[in-house]
Order: structure tokens, then sequence, then C-alpha cells
């Protein structure tokens, strides 16, 4: 889809995903990497390999990407990177103040090499302001960015997700960004910058709770293993062993069915239903035969 489109990664584990996604549309990607490799190739989970572990997230959000080793403190290194940037057509970085930084280039610098380029810089609570140089991590991103408050049951404190979130959902708007700001690089023919904070995105990520109070009169609250959408529906379930964790979906059911008519937990009239439709046709409010 982007048929060779050429970018620069130059992003940290903060940022990596954004490249790869540009990469998967078929985007030339080149990783600038600092001697040794980025810290993000040894951040726990590992994974054992021929030429050595290597971290999990790594290998899984930088496949289709060209690699290159740079040293900010080598001239001829230094001299290379303002090549890269003349030629590429969008930056991804991953700051404060990001590794295009180390190597001595200011935004101006970059635009005067390149006058068209989309730099994309990903922070934690944007390139500037009072909270650009904060401390962060997973959880007080996503506490500040808001997606914490509703996690967990409403009688305890909130929860923070088990699956990293902040820097997968920062990755994907990066590349997102870099798209929209492309295109008003190719129709203003001058460079676009875009600040990415992963706060911002974190915040981004509950459209649904925003506009709830204003659809149903009330705003979300914690409501531990119950999911609210147009109906009520309970995630966890008693089964023989424990507890599982399931939306009951149309689909789920369809892939389950078998082995519910043979141990006699439902009529057998449900072998009938069209499972794959089903949500679809409840949710419209067409008649169903469960």
């Amino acid at each position: 889809m982007l048929d060779g489109l050429p970018v620069l990664d130059c992003t940290d584990h903060r940022g990596e995903v954004g490249p790869w996604v540009l990469a998967q549309l078929g985007a030339d990607v080149i990783k600038v990497e600092p001697p040794g490799g980025s810290p993000a190739r040894r951040a726990a989970p590992l994974i054992d390999r021929p030429d050595g572990p290597l971290s999990l997230q790594f290998a899984a959000y930088n496949g289709g990407k060209r690699t290159v080793e740079l040293d900010p403190s080598s001239a001829t290194d230094r001299a290379t990177m303002l090549d890269l940037i003349a030629t590429t057509r969008i930056v991804i970085d991953s700051g404060p103040p990001g590794m295009v930084a180390r190597f001595g280039l200011d935004r101006a610098a970059v635009e005067a090499a390149n006058p068209t380029i989309v730099s994309v810089l990903v922070t934690p609570f944007g390139a500037d302001g009072p909270a650009s140089d904060d401390a962060h991590s997973e959880l007080t991103i996503a506490a500040r960015g808001g997606p914490v408050r509703l996690q967990g049951t409403p009688d305890r404190a909130p929860l923070q997700i088990s699956v990293p979130q902040v820097w997968r959902h920062a990755g994907v708007e990066a590349a997102a960004a870099a798209m929209v700001a492309n295109h008003r690089a190719e129709r203003v023919g001058a460079a676009q910058f875009v600040d990415l904070s992963a706060q911002a995105v974190m915040t981004w990520t509950m459209l649904n709770s925003m506009e709830a109070s204003a659809i149903q009169g009330h705003d979300f609250e914690r409501a531990g293993a119950t999911l609210h959408l147009a109906m009520t529906i309970p995630l966890r379930r008693a089964c023989a062993d424990g507890h599982v964790v399931l939306v009951p979906r149309g689909a789920a059911v369809g892939q389950l069915l078998s082995w519910m008519l043979e141990d006699g937990v439902v009529d057998p009239s449900w072998a009938e239903e069209d499972w794959s439709t089903y949500d679809h046709r409840i949710v419209g409010g067409e008649p169903v035969g469960i």
C-alpha cells in the first residue's frame, strides 16, 4: 500500500510499533540503533534465539525493517544520519529528547536537510510543557491519561491492566499521525512536526466513556468483570475448576457449541441457530431462536 515509502525509525520500545505498522503496509523502514543495538532488544520478557536472548516485544514489532547502528560521537556516523534524514520521508522518534537530538540535530537542522520531512516524536507527556520531563511508567501514563480509573471493582482502588497498552496505543497513533502529516506535507510543500503524547493517546482510548453521560445520563464507573455496552454482559463465569473470562458472543458460542451439546448444558435447538450473525441480529432487535 505504501509502496516503498522511506521511513526512518529512531524509536526505542516506546514507539517501535509505529514504524512496524508502516513496514507492514509496504514502507521501506530503516531502524537506527546505537552501538550494540537498541536497549529495546533486551527488554523483558526475552525469547531464546540462536544468536542470543531477544526481547519478545522487539521481535514482534521490528519485523520487515532494515537496521543500521550509528554512533552519535562519530563524525562519520553523524554525517550518515544527516544523509538518512535528507533522503527519508518520515522519521519517527522516541523522546524526550529523542535519538535525532542525540546526533546534535534540532528541528531546524532536520528541516534544513529535508524541507518537506514529516517528524513524529513519541513522548510520555509531550515534547515540552510542565510534565515533559516527569518520570514515567506504564502505570503512571495510563493513570494520568484516565483509563485506570475504570479498571477494577467499585469497592477497591483502580487496577493496572495486566497486558502493556500504553506504548502499543502510542505506536499505532504515531503511524496514523505520520500518514496524516505526510498528506499535509505533500499538499502544502512544507515540513510537518507531530508532538505525540502517550498520555493524550490513553485519554483518547476512552472515547465511549467521554460520551457516556451525554448518551446514557451517567458516567461509566469501575464495574469489575462486567462489560457495559448496549447491554450489560458478565465476563467472568464459574466453571468446574475455577472461573473463565469470556465475552459470550455468537462467535464464541459457535466454537464451543459441540462441547455444550455433548455435555447437555444447552438445548439441542441451539444447533439450529446461526451464531455467526447472532450478535448483529440481537443488537438490531431482530428475532432470534434462542
